[in-house]
């Protein structure tokens, strides 16, 4: 009896605090009939180890990984009310973020799901994970295979980054075959555009970028880079850059190339605000992630297109894992996924245009 009111007591501290600040996905079902006490109350009548999930998030503040926060708490409420989890920030600090993991780890938690602030700490983490016997899962920010090998219980969730970027290379050169004249606007018979990557240093920025230049570059799409820099991914930043690249290059610009839609959306507004973007012209921007902020810019036709990298199913894969791990389970007990290297599992992606822009704005509501 003292262990289920001791249950009850954390869960009715725990849960409000795990979704505050998520908005559920629109359009969907409510959750099931069965409130988180009484799942609480039967799983304490049950024998075995019960799932209490860690879940650290590298910045609150990133719209992208805030996709990822809502699919957690939103399929956690529909498939598994009653499991305790608990949700931290990192607030982008890698010290901030490893902190709060001890934190966790103190509270009892018995799995984790960590997004590193900086992959490079992925060792540091992982041996906390395994000094106290509990499985850790790491996603959307890859360590390196050799610290995932390192421990019989880690994995990781994430995406393709080089893959990513040349699909925005075949994004670009389809619409440069398909109306070359179009986006050729000076006539010289290439495409200059400019490059917005990530944070310096990061393996995902680095990624992305030299997959684009490479598989344009096999493509045979006459091209010329005007600059390249980082935006750390950031909206705000970008904006500014690609304002300077305005005022360097003005009209010579063909085409943006993004690292992420929070970039991309950037440099759409500092297109607008410079008449670079208006009813009669358009200088394409391409993206990564497909926002929904993004895929309305794509339906509107200001933006050229993204890549789909599904939020909802990273969240999906992420909390069955969890779950089959504290169980003892294979982790893709459930999963249609197959791991690469034994560690990782890799999340499709898709190129969305104006045609299929639909498929995008479905993904982020939860939808199937």
């Amino acid at each position: 009896m003292k262990k289920l009111v001791a249950l009850l007591l954390v869960l009715a501290m725990v849960l409000p605090l795990a979704a505050c600040g998520t908005k559920q996905p629109a359009e969907t079902a409510k959750p099931a009939d069965k409130d988180p006490v009484a799942q609480a109350v039967e799983s304490v009548e049950k024998d075995g180890v019960k799932p209490y999930i860690g879940i650290s998030i590298f910045d609150y503040s990133n719209n992208f990984v805030g996709y990822i926060r809502n699919g957690i708490d939103y399929y956690m409420s529909q498939n598994y009310p009653g499991v305790e989890y608990l949700m931290v920030d990192g607030e982008n600090n890698q010290a901030t973020q490893t902190e709060r993991i001890d934190t966790m780890i103190s509270k009892g938690v018995n799995v984790l799901l960590v997004n590193p602030v900086d992959s490079s700490a992925g060792d540091t983490i992982l041996q906390k994970a395994k000094d106290a016997g509990i499985p850790i899962i790491f996603f959307n920010r890859q360590p390196a295979l050799d610290v995932l090998n390192s421990y019989d219980k880690c994995w990781y969730v994430g995406l393709d980054t080089y893959y990513q970027g040349t699909l925005e290379a075949e994004l670009v050169a389809k619409a440069w075959q398909n109306d070359q004249a179009k986006w050729d606007v000076n006539g010289d018979g290439k495409l200059q555009y400019v490059l917005l990557k990530g944070t310096p240093g990061h393996s995902d920025a680095e990624d992305r970028a030299n997959g684009f230049k490479d598989k344009i570059a096999e493509l045979n799409i006459p091209v010329e880079q005007l600059a390249e820099d980082y935006a750390n991914w950031a909206t705000a930043t970008a904006k500014d850059m690609t304002e300077t690249w305005i005022g360097k290059y003005g009209n010579q610009i063909e085409m943006v190339v993004c690292g992420n839609d929070a970039m991309a959306l950037g440099a759409v507004e500092a297109l607008k605000a410079n008449g670079l973007i208006n009813d009669t012209t358009i200088v394409p921007v391409v993206g990564v992630n497909a926002l929904p902020e993004a895929s309305q810019l794509i339906k509107d036709g200001v933006m050229l297109g993204s890549i789909l990298t599904s939020t909802y199913s990273t969240a999906i894969a992420c909390v069955e894992m969890a779950m089959n791990a504290v169980k003892g389970q294979d982790v893709l007990t459930g999963l249609d996924y197959k791991l690469e290297s034994g560690k990782i599992i890799r999340i499709p992606e898709t190129v969305i245009t104006a045609d299929n822009v639909d498929l995008a704005i479905a993904d982020y509501k939860g939808s199937k």
